[in-house]
């Protein structure tokens, strides 16, 4: 029977470190979250929400705002990236605009971009960079699901990331692309599947590998079970559930359980990056953030 990972236990003890850091820190972090056509995502507004409530508690200040159209989207974003009292900015994704995702992403200024989704970030993580200013021990940001799921696999001494084989059933910018490259980075052998990928090789890969993490957005998508490999460990990031979590315990050595997936984890990664993107203030000055189109 596996063991389960317990996501909001090690959840809270980032928690208690981004509530502690802000404790000291003269200069406060504050938030602002964008949320783009909130009446046509239910998932966002709730997800929104849970925010504000690890925001007030842990001492920091949100400030929420909502965009009807693409040029108020464009101008929040410009507003708040020049407003020197918010040290973080969020936006919701998919934003479901005619602007692409990853246009919007490139906008917000990489050093208020707590979910790590700027190219200059993603770069960052692309060549292994962990510092921006490692005297004041200011990390680089980088996505906070991707940097959830491995946060917690290193949590538990038992789960080999170096050397180990990693299947990961997602390929997008927040979750699959960011995780592959972190978990290369600590030594482990990747392969990202997705949609396009056939069904044996997505089998094969599955079935040789030491950690399966599974993030499709598609309710209709489900693991086979039998594919998992005896002693692997088992993370689910999906909303809805994409394995028979039971199944999976009968096989696997760790799995996430359908009550205590990775929300919890990917929300205190999510102010960790705050934290830093607060402390990183002083380097702002110069930072040009370029224009769509």
């Amino acid at each position: 029977m596996a063991q389960l990972l317990d996501c909001r236990g090690v959840a809270s003890r980032y928690f208690d470190w981004a509530a502690r850091e802000v404790a000291g820190m003269r200069r406060k972090p504050r938030l602002a979250t964008v949320l783009f056509r909130p009446e046509r995502h239910p998932a966002s507004r709730q997800y929104r929400d849970l925010i504000a409530k690890d925001a007030a508690r842990l001492g920091i200040a949100v400030d929420g705002n909502e965009a009807a159209g693409e040029e108020e989207l464009l101008a929040l974003v410009r507003r708040l990236n020049a407003d020197r009292a918010t040290t973080g900015l969020m936006l919701f994704y998919p934003l479901g605009s005619a602007l692409h995702d990853e246009d919007v992403m490139d906008l917000v200024s990489p050093l208020k971009d707590v979910e790590g989704l700027h190219s200059t970030n993603l770069g960052y993580l692309i060549k292994f960079k962990r510092y921006l200013d490692e005297v004041r021990g200011i990390k680089c940001v980088v996505p906070a699901t991707a940097k959830a799921v491995v946060k917690l696999l290193q949590a538990y001494p038992e789960i080999r990331l170096e050397g180990a084989f990693a299947a990961i059933v997602n390929n997008s910018m927040r979750v699959g692309k960011p995780l592959g490259l972190m978990l290369e980075n600590l030594g482990a052998t990747v392969v990202k599947c997705y949609d396009k990928t056939p069904r044996a090789a997505l089998e094969d890969s599955v079935r040789r590998a030491d950690i399966v993490v599974t993030a499709v957005p598609d309710p209709a998508f489900r693991l086979d079970p039998t594919w998992i490999k005896p002693g692997a460990a088992v993370v689910d990031v999906s909303f809805q559930g994409n394995v028979d979590a039971a199944a999976v315990a009968q096989r696997a050595a760790f799995s996430t359980a359908p009550d205590n997936r990775v929300g919890a984890m990917t929300r205190a990664m999510t102010f960790v990056n705050l934290v830093y993107c607060a402390k990183n203030t002083p380097l702002r000055r110069g930072v040009r953030v370029p224009a769509l189109g």
